[in-house]
């Protein structure tokens, strides 16, 4: 499964939940994110919409999950927590940088690195879980 935001086809990479007994978020991680140990951004779906744009510097299972103790470990928890409990499918798509600029190609230095390819995909598609809490800065 794919997701393509702005030009850029993410992989699926997680499936969140159910949401366990004691808390804890079950996810299924798909085989190749293991090996990804590299930078990259995230999207995060809840029920087919875009509510979450992230980065991650060392691969995105380091970034998300305590694979030990099979949890989340994300500071959106929260929010998937809630998500979950509502009844949502929550997946997270991901990219690495290279792959991203192997497929768009340099042209454009915001597309250089993941704080630059996150920052654009948020001001453009402005994601729910980007602004809470945050205030609006004027354009």
């Amino acid at each position: 499964m794919t997701l393509t935001l702005e030009g850029i086809t993410l992989n699926l990479a997680l499936g969140l939940g159910p949401l366990l007994d004691d808390g804890r978020v079950a996810f299924k991680q798909e085989a190749w994110i293991n090996e990804e140990k590299t930078d990259g951004v995230y999207a995060v779906i809840c029920d087919d919409v875009l509510v979450y744009i992230g980065s991650y510097q060392s691969g995105l299972v380091k970034r998300w999950l305590y694979t030990r103790k099979g949890d989340l470990y994300h500071f959106k928890k929260p929010l998937v927590v809630s998500g979950l409990r509502s009844g949502q499918n929550i997946r997270v798509y991901s990219k690495s940088v290279a792959s991203i600029k192997q497929e768009l190609g340099c042209a454009d230095n915001v597309w250089v690195n993941a704080s630059g390819i996150e920052a654009r995909l948020i001001q453009k598609l402005n994601p729910p879980w980007n602004s809470l809490g945050k205030k609006k800065q004027p354009l």
